[in-house]
């Protein structure tokens, strides 16, 4: 990307970007100390930043809103709207386009899709643009801008209270950072957006961030979390070495656990809570610990 749109694209993130507070939950909370971690690896939607609807929006998208999001999205990405019904075919288009980008990697062996969301766009804008529902240039540059201003209006999202601290506190123990996450482009940009640091300037491992988005495969494949184990056992570590912190038992904790990493599953946000509390007591594989702060992982690491 170049250098220019992508620092148009973080201030612009910025500008859309309104602060949220977690919303407690009464769950349960199980902690314990844990030694020989030497890495902690995040999900990030709904783990390290709280999610206006718990994950990434194109997955989650908000009833209700969406049509007039669309048209809103597409004025101020440079378009010109030129049916009012263009939200409603938007979104229409996008379904069709989503759904036929998944088939075709599911064809090619894929269990869990994750289409690099630039080129739906851009399909779906150009659909869009040859039935004159919009007016305007169908470039990289406008392909990018709708989808930040489309992602970030349907869904805020906001670091958890104090992550850059606790964060900073798990590298002073001498922890690697990773990040394994259900993603877009847009993702990596929100961190530098809100936090002032990209992911790998703060102190992320550069070569331990899997990005569903650029791997092609999204949670929970397993075979997307073993191209993180081996990033991790290319640098002389062990899966078992892995505290992974998510907010999803099915898409986060099971499959980490089947790879052999320990777990901690986050339930300080009511919105990214995605099972029912009498649930942990049937998994075959729980996590190690259930946590309502990530600070909480400073106190149970050895």
């Amino acid at each position: 990307m170049d250098m220019s749109l992508k620092r148009m694209l973080i201030e612009r993130i910025k500008e859309l970007a309104e602060p949220l507070s977690p919303i407690s939950i009464d769950h349960a909370t199980s902690l314990k100390k844990l030694s020989g971690i030497k890495c902690v690896a995040f999900d990030f939607y709904g783990t390290m930043f709280i999610s206006g609807v718990g994950d990434i929006g194109i997955d989650e998208d908000p009833e209700g809103e969406s049509e007039e999001i669309f048209r809103n999205s597409l004025e101020a990405a440079g378009f010109t709207v030129n049916d009012v019904s263009a939200g409603t075919y938007g979104l229409q288009v996008l379904e069709k386009t989503l759904a036929r980008h998944k088939d075709e990697a599911k064809e090619r062996g894929i269990a869990y899709p994750e289409p690099e969301i630039r080129e739906v766009w851009k399909d779906t804008l150009k659909e869009m643009a040859e039935q004159s529902m919009i007016s305007g240039s169908v470039d990289e540059s406008s392909i990018a801008k709708f989808a930040v201003e489309f992602e970030f209006r349907i869904n805020a999202v906001w670091p958890v209270p104090n992550l850059a601290g606790i964060l900073t506190n798990l590298k002073k123990q001498g922890l690697e950072l990773a990040i394994i996450s259900n993603s877009q482009f847009y993702t990596p940009l929100a961190f530098e957006a809100i936090i002032g640091q990209s992911p790998e300037n703060f102190g992320f491992n550069k070569d331990l961030l899997v990005w569903s988005y650029k791997c092609g495969r999204k949670k929970p494949d397993t075979d997307f979390y073993a191209d993180f184990v081996n990033r991790i056992q290319e640098q002389g570590m062990d899966p078992t070495e892995v505290l992974y912190v998510g907010n999803d038992i099915n898409k986060d904790i099971k499959p980490a656990k089947y790879l052999g990493m320990h777990t901690a599953l986050f339930v300080g946000d009511s919105r990214s809570i995605r099972h029912e509390e009498s649930e942990l007591k049937h998994l075959s594989q729980s996590p190690d610990l259930v946590i309502d702060r990530l600070s909480q992982i400073h106190e149970c690491l050895l």
